[in-house]
């Protein structure tokens, strides 16, 4: 007479907290009743809330205590079971991913979902993001720290074979959000010194050659170099680390400027 509700919020249920409900219920009976939908054509009873302790009194073989509530808003039974289900124990990141991403479906802001469910907003939106990670990644969201996944996804826009690397040689349990976040870091420029007249003469020359606004197409030009701006022996050469080379770009930052700009050189 009565069963699940097909679109319940929590779609994993592990057998082991069954077995532990059922313990309870057997030693305690059962104190709180579930919650059910009105009957339906068949007469049949659809599970509201208390879908896990339905699922114990059956593994016992006796009647579950419900009560009957009109349903009055589908949305609302939605946000309630996820609150229920995640205070109780909490919802399987996959759960949750799956909630959010239908509440967003359905028309809800994340701002909304936020309110109504108390819950807070970043994560939220996290949540929402991985919705749309690649399935290596999603294949192991329940062994990964939110904010770790989030970072891998980032990663893998770059370079997936890296991520799916580390997860394939991070067993279960162990990845870290920290060991996620190098992932999408990039990669630290090397430290190089110029030589003292080396220094002086880029300055010199970014002084002398500030790029202009953005031409169509996206591209920055340089303002073209008055006679006379190069260094005193006309060369434009410098050294890195001991090797000579021309300077083409260099991304600098100007007194008084609140970011760095790149500057192209004439050749």
């Amino acid at each position: 007479m009565v069963y699940a509700d097909p679109h319940n919020v929590r779609r994993a249920i592990r057998q082991e907290e069954i077995d532990a409900l059922a313990e309870t219920i057997k030693s305690r009976g059962q104190l709180q009743p579930i919650i059910v939908a009105p009957a339906d054509d068949e007469g049949r009873y659809m599970i509201q809330f208390g879908e896990r302790r339905w699922r114990a009194c059956l593994q016992l073989g006796q009647p579950v205590r419900a009560i009957i509530r009109e349903v009055l808003d589908a949305a609302q039974i939605r946000i309630d079971q996820f609150i229920e289900n995640d205070q109780r124990e909490q919802l399987s990141v996959s759960d949750m991913i799956a909630f959010v991403a239908d509440q967003v479906g359905s028309g809800m802001s994340i701002a909304d979902l936020a309110r109504a469910t108390g819950r807070d907003r970043a994560r939220l939106s996290r949540l929402h993001s991985l919705a749309s990670a690649p399935d290596y990644i999603i294949a192991r969201l329940n062994d990964i720290p939110v904010r770790g996944a989030v970072a891998l996804m980032k990663a893998a826009a770059n370079d997936p074979e890296a991520v799916m690397a580390f997860l394939d040689a991070t067993p279960p349990g162990l990845v870290t959000v920290a060991g996620c976040e190098s992932l999408s870091r990039p990669a630290p420029m090397p430290s190089v010194d110029l030589e003292a007249g080396n220094v002086a003469q880029v300055l010199r020359l970014s002084q002398e050659r500030r790029p202009v606004p953005a031409a169509p197409g996206g591209r920055t030009e340089p303002k073209r170099s008055r006679p006379g701006a190069e260094c005193p022996d006309g060369s434009r050469a410098i050294v890195v680390g001991g090797k000579s080379g021309r300077l083409v770009e260099a991304l600098i930052h100007f007194d008084g400027e609140g970011q760095p700009r790149l500057v192209r050189f004439d050749r």
